[in-house]
């Protein structure tokens, strides 16, 4: 199999919560949140025009930017991740009921074609606890 890396961040975003809540009820130190209806700027705090139309809340799962394929599938690294996840299930459950929603983003970088396999009840697992699994892939050169 070709080798490739991967970053993974989960994000939450939600028509009116404050983002503070969710960092409690994860207890996950966030990278970056937006309230809705607060200025809108960029991460590096140039301001932009207009207001946020929701909150947005993310973390990143893997600290070190980038994880490479040699030393930790994505299949197993998101079926740890899985693991972990599990226990904010009621959380996830009522931010769903908000009409807010939940993703893993996953970005993966390679050089040429790799293969990552999601077995159906991955899948589901997820898909259950109401988590959207969004790939960004960055092709090579």
């Amino acid at each position: 199999m070709a080798p490739y890396s991967y970053s993974v961040s989960l994000r939450i975003f939600h028509p009116t919560i404050d983002p503070e809540e969710i960092t409690k009820a994860l207890s996950l130190a966030p990278v970056r949140t937006c309230k809705v209806g607060m200025p809108r700027e960029t991460p590096k705090g140039t301001r932009l025009e207009g207001e946020y139309r929701e909150s947005y809340w993310y973390t990143k799962l893997v600290p070190e930017g980038e994880r490479y394929s040699g030393d930790d599938l994505l299949e197993d690294f998101l079926s740890e991740t899985l693991a972990t996840i599990r226990q904010y299930s009621e959380f996830f459950s009522k931010i769903q009921r908000e009409s807010g929603y939940i993703q893993l983003f996953i970005g993966t970088f390679g050089a040429r074609n790799y293969v990552i396999e999601l077995s159906p009840k991955m899948q589901a697992e997820f898909g259950s606890l109401g988590v959207a699994l969004c790939f960004d892939v960055y092709p090579g050169e």
